[in-house]
């Protein structure tokens, strides 16, 4: 393997990163207090138990497993702090020259630009759909952070509901690694760069549907609103009032050819069929809108029909009144004692037509 002075450069920059973020790692103290109280104890309960002092060799003897118990839980702290100290030992420069190289070999180059390190991936195909190649960016000054990299695309060929989309898991430069995060954040952590490019390139070549920003069935499409099914550009419809997109199943046409959504649509109270705000108008009686083929004259069908029921019933009135004017032999009784019941005539607010019907009878007689 031939030396690269500008990866060595690089694995120098990346090893002070690594300092700069983690700090120097505390000093390793054994439990030597823990220790020196048990091997005391020990001794005061054999000169007890020498002597034949019961009492005071059984009180040493709980002091003992006292002890035992409190020297075992400081060793358990310190071999945990050991293990942590193995996974989160700061890599050094030659070990970080060794990923640099590999990185370089597998993606065929590896840079640094300001204060990322990147390399970049051959051209991404999925299922039939070009989504170019990519940068996968590590930020060497976010090192302490749990997700400081970023996927850049070179040839963006975004989803078309999502401008923000790049490929079916990277969305607005970020990757949604799913089972690989705790190998990527693993290799962070160790500084095992190589591997942390190669799993990031491995999700960028796997689809994995139902986990996806943007299906990739849908890539191309709009989603309906209403049903989110994918819908082309050219059997699409907008809501006229949200711009909401809806397909043709969902959308709510007017008469006119005005489109609305579910939410937006405006339903006729008379045929429940979708009117929009131009096409409908409320009925001066009921205050209830209507399509204007549900009114007459302004008036929806079924306040003509009281209307009507309304005026035949005045008119029978009018004439049974004046039929009973005209009759020598009717007989008018009292309805109580001492009074005389008059038959009713026409009140001045009735309407005119009723008022018209009674001139042209009493001109007939």
């Amino acid at each position: 393997m031939n030396w690269n002075p500008r990866l060595w450069r690089t694995a120098r920059r990346i090893e002070a990163a690594y300092r700069r973020h983690r700090g120097t790692p505390p000093p390793c103290d054994a439990p030597w207090y823990a220790w020196q109280r048990l091997t005391e104890t020990c001794r005061l309960a054999t000169m007890a138990n020498l002597r034949g002092w019961r009492h005071a060799h059984r009180r040493q003897h709980e002091q003992l497993v006292r002890d035992l118990d409190y020297l075992l839980g400081e060793l358990r702290a310190l071999r945990g702090s050991l293990e942590r100290r193995q996974r989160d030992k700061l890599p050094l420069a030659g070990e970080l020259y060794a990923e640099l190289v590999a990185a370089e070999d597998e993606f065929g180059g590896i840079a640094v630009d300001d204060f990322e390190l990147y390399v970049t991936t051959e051209p991404i195909t999925l299922e039939s759909i070009y989504l170019g190649p990519f940068e996968i960016r590590l930020n060497l000054a976010r090192l302490a952070e749990s997700d400081p990299y970023r996927v850049v695309p070179l040839e963006p060929h975004p989803a078309q509901s999502s401008g923000e989309t790049t490929h079916p898991h990277v969305h607005n430069e970020r990757i949604c690694l799913g089972e690989g995060k705790a190998a990527v954040t693993a290799a962070l952590a160790e500084g095992r760069l190589a591997d942390l490019f190669q799993i990031i390139n491995r999700v960028l070549h796997t689809y994995g549907e139902g986990s996806a920003f943007v299906e990739l069935d849908r890539w191309y499409g709009t989603p309906c609103r209403e049903c989110d099914a994918s819908v082309d550009d050219d059997d699409i419809y907008t809501c006229r009032s949200c711009d909401s997109a809806l397909c043709g199943e969902c959308v709510r046409l007017c008469d006119c050819g005005f489109a609305a959504c579910h939410d937006c649509a405006t339903i006729c109270y008379s045929c429940e069929e979708t009117v929009c705000s131009r096409c409908l108008a409320t009925c001066p009686d009921c205050e209830e809108e209507f399509c204007t083929a549900c009114l007459e004259e302004g008036v929806c069908h079924a306040c003509q029909e009281m209307e009507e029921e309304r005026e035949a019933a005045e008119e029978k009135a009018v004439l049974e009144a004046e039929s009973a004017d005209d009759d020598p032999t009717t007989t008018v009784h009292a309805d109580r004692l001492g009074e005389t019941a008059v038959l009713a005539r026409p009140r001045h607010h009735r309407n005119r037509r009723l008022r018209n019907l009674g001139r042209q009878r009493s001109a007939a007689h």
